[in-house]
């Protein structure tokens, strides 16, 4: 296809029960619960993108919260992106050659992720390594994040950023930027939309033709090229709107 779309997930496509409407239908149950959300008129946007564009998901998310998702009929891509752009699945098999190829950036950092989460384990919550990846930090609410996420940055080489309550610690080449240079140049399209709302997906919204941004992140970007959203369905009406007129 002519067009890419890569789309962050979690807050930009889907959102949690916390955000929930009336006509929201759930997508993810996790531990029995019903767990994140797509509004009704972004499911019937979605099903017009997937035949107009390559839609591929670029999430955070593991490989198992990303299987986790049950893309209703007409939505689901063919291919998906996760662990920070560690991982391609490609019709629900995980494509080794990927993987070997990010790889060859995380071995380097293996030990120290190992040995972050042996001194961090105490201090958090969660405190994982993703998919053999990245390393991930759940924070209590008492906890000042910005102020924990800063400390941290002083003592590893690895990349550090945070959202919410979550920080992660990444390989510095392991990002979603990384990941779409890859998709780039495995389809060579001819135009890339990109969606995403924190500072974890700004590598990859640098890149984009045009990028999709909440408002407090526009700033942020190296280029102009981007419009202000504040809803999956305005992404999406968007994106169609400007095709109509190619």
């Amino acid at each position: 296809m002519k067009y890419l779309f890569a789309c962050d997930l979690d807050n930009t496509l889907i959102h949690s029960y916390k955000r929930r409407t009336a006509d929201d239908i759930c997508i993810e149950h996790y531990n029995g619960k019903e767990q994140s959300f797509i509004s009704s008129q972004a499911v019937e946007l979605l099903k017009l993108i997937v035949k107009e564009l390559l839609f591929i998901p670029i999430t955070t998310r593991s490989i198992e919260q990303y299987n986790r998702i049950k893309w209703l009929e007409g939505t689901k891509p063919n291919f998906a992106v996760a662990s920070n752009g560690a991982n391609l699945i490609c019709d629900d098999t995980v494509d080794e050659n990927w993987q070997q190829n990010n790889h060859k950036h995380i071995q380097p950092y293996e030990d120290e992720l190992k040995q972050k989460q042996d001194t961090l384990l105490k201090y958090f919550s969660i405190c994982r390594i993703v998919d053999g990846s990245f390393l991930f930090l759940k924070c209590d609410d008492e906890i000042n994040v910005e102020e924990c996420a800063c400390d941290l940055k002083t003592k590893t080489n690895l990349i550090v950023q945070h959202f919410g309550q979550k920080i992660y610690l990444f390989p510095p080449k392991l990002n979603k930027g990384e990941a779409l240079k890859m998709l780039i140049q495995k389809f060579s399209p001819q135009q890339v939309f990109c969606a995403g709302d924190s500072t974890i997906d700004l590598t990859m919204l640098n890149l984009a033709d045009v990028a999709y941004v909440p408002i407090d992140l526009c700033e942020a970007l190296l280029h102009k090229h981007y419009v202000i959203f504040d809803s999956a369905e305005y992404i999406l009406n968007d994106i169609l709107a400007k095709l109509s007129v190619k």
